[in-house]
């Protein structure tokens, strides 16, 4: 049989071991009006003094930081051959992007080229002097007037001005 000493020992254990059980799940720590220690899950009574209050729930911005600590440490991690094919089919996504983009660019600036010397080539004829002439919507010849000229010189100048930058 246990002796009393040892028996009045396992049950202080018991009763300590109970209590620190019963406190892990408590964010609430305080002491009440007769100065014993109450942990509960709840907050403490209204009116209940800040000196009072042991233990209050950690703040919410702690479990955010050990996130962000555990997400630097994924960071640090060697990435697994799904996350390395992932950044590949990644990158070569973006590189044909900029690729076709800067063929479609080099495009337009070819189309703009070419349509510069034409507008440059037509101001020139008819600033050259001589008969004029354009084709209607029959295909017949058909020749510029004075005013026609001056209207399609300015329609030219106007040209050159969107296509020649």
């Amino acid at each position: 049989m246990l002796g009393r000493h040892a028996s009045k020992a396992l049950l202080l254990t018991a009763l300590l071991s109970s209590l620190a059980a019963s406190s892990a799940y408590a964010q609430w720590m305080w002491k009440d009006e007769q100065g014993h220690v109450v942990a509960s899950d709840m907050p403490p009574p209204s009116g209940t003094p800040q000196s009072r209050i042991i233990k209050e729930p950690r703040p919410r911005s702690a479990a955010p930081a050990a996130l962000q600590e555990r997400e630097a440490a994924k960071a640090d991690a060697p990435k697994s051959l799904a996350d390395r094919d992932l950044d590949a089919k990644q990158h070569d996504k973006e590189a044909a992007e900029a690729a076709r983009k800067a063929d479609d660019d080099a495009t337009k600036a070819k189309a703009m080229h070419e349509n510069c010397a034409a507008v440059r080539g037509n101001l020139a004829a008819l600033q050259a002097g001589g008969r004029a002439a354009r084709f209607n919507e029959k295909g017949e010849r058909i020749y510029l007037d004075d005013a026609q000229r001056g209207s399609e010189i300015q329609k030219s100048q106007g040209q050159i001005a969107q296509y020649c930058k």
